[in-house]
């Protein structure tokens, strides 16, 4: 440790402590005035484990924010504190410019027996490949220049669209803010689609998934993996709710959260990883799925994530208006086929190993069931189908 370093921290921590504050209560205040200014900081445990690297001398001078907010909690200049006046770290040099990244949307509907079979007798409608796909039928429909869509259809009466684009963007902000703003569209463009299908206009979109294959990376190293694992949670860098309608400021906010985190680490309890060591750098989170081929040749095809996403979104939907209905207080209605008997197929069908099955694709197969929370909801659906069979 320097002697410039110690100074620093010795400074900082004296200023706190004769306040009488803990590190709690410090980044309390920075969360405070940062919400002042209308910027964003990291979770409060991110916050207290920078002070503690600032006071513990790692850090000689922090970058923006957080200059600017520890001379506004104590009242003095930059100088004092870490000697000399202090401004953000720009990213490596070499992390300028462009990355690429393919955006995969998976927004399902729930249709009911009936019309899903309808559709799925449709002469467009063309069989699904793959083990995963049984009964599954492909609608064809149009979207706009630069994506490509499939319309899947399932018996037991789910549809799902999947929209394919190809991005290339300058910072994980900008894919935040383009996410953001996309998923009303995505869902529209959705409900039009199954609507002029169905010819029922009440049919409505329930949610929007994400996963995000990064297809080329500007980021090496330790950094590379704080990418994939905000790519697998880019809400993260946005404020919950909009205090502003300046995208500018909204995007400069942004883009200051995503500066700490990608100096700090990213940390959040659902995040799961499931890359391969020298292979690829992958993450699953309740909020999307991310995955980075280092070794294309050796990692798992785009295809596969596709194709595992689908079904457990597929069958999340049919859970879900399952327990919808015994929320609602009346035993559920499914199609005969499709009752309890075909969940436990399907559950075990998910959570399973085959001989065949890579041993990435069992680590993909298992953080995507844990970060989607599927499997509790399957059983869920399952006994009260089964106690539903059982009272009638």
């Amino acid at each position: 440790m320097s002697s410039a370093n110690a100074d620093a921290g010795s400074t900082t921590a004296r200023l706190r402590l004769e306040r009488g504050w803990s590190r709690q209560r410090l980044a309390h205040e920075f969360h405070r005035l940062a919400s002042q200014r209308g910027e964003r900081l990291p979770s409060a445990n991110s916050v207290i484990k920078q002070i503690y690297r600032v006071e513990s001398g790692r850090t000689h001078t922090p970058e923006q924010p957080y200059v600017d907010l520890w001379c506004e909690v104590f009242g003095v200049g930059a100088d004092v504190l870490f000697g000399s006046a202090a401004s953000a770290v720009d990213p490596p040099a070499d992390e300028t410019g462009p990355y690429e990244v393919v955006s995969h949307k998976f927004i399902p509907v729930h249709l009911g027996g009936q019309r899903a079979a309808a559709l799925a007798a449709r002469v467009d409608a063309t069989p699904a490949a793959g083990q995963w796909w049984a009964g599954c039928r492909i609608l064809p429909v149009e979207t706009a220049a630069g994506r490509s869509a499939d319309l899947y259809v399932w018996p037991w009466g789910v549809a799902l669209a999947h929209l394919r684009e190809e991005l290339e963007l300058e910072t994980l902000t900008d894919l935040a803010l383009w996410r953001r703003s996309s998923y009303p569209a995505s869902r529209a463009w959705t409900d039009e689609q199954v609507r002029g299908i169905t010819g029922d206009q009440e049919i409505s979109s329930p949610y929007c998934f994400s996963g995000y294959w990064l297809k080329s990376a500007k980021w090496e190293g330790e950094r590379l993996d704080r990418a994939v694992r905000l790519l697998s949670m880019p809400s993260q860098l946005l404020q919950r709710v909009d205090r502003t309608d300046d995208a500018a400021a909204l995007l400069a906010g942004g883009r200051q959260v995503e500066q700490v985190m990608m100096r700090d680490g990213v940390e959040r309890a659902d995040l799961v990883a499931f890359g391969a060591s020298g292979v690829s750098v992958a993450y699953a989170s309740w909020s999307s799925v991310a995955y980075h081929p280092l070794v294309a040749e050796s990692a798992l095809p785009e295809s596969e994530l596709v194709a595992c996403e689908l079904l457990v979104q597929g069958i999340w939907c049919y859970t879900r208006e399952i327990l919808h209905q015994v929320e609602a207080g009346i035993d559920p209605v499914v199609p005969v086929p499709y009752g309890w008997r075909f969940l436990r197929a399907v559950r075990s069908r998910l959570t399973v190993a085959t001989p065949e099955e890579t041993g990435q694709a069992h680590s993909m197969r298992v953080a995507v069931l844990e970060t989607s929370k599927i499997v509790p909801q399957l059983d869920a659906a399952l006994t009260a189908l089964r106690d539903s069979e059982a009272g009638g």
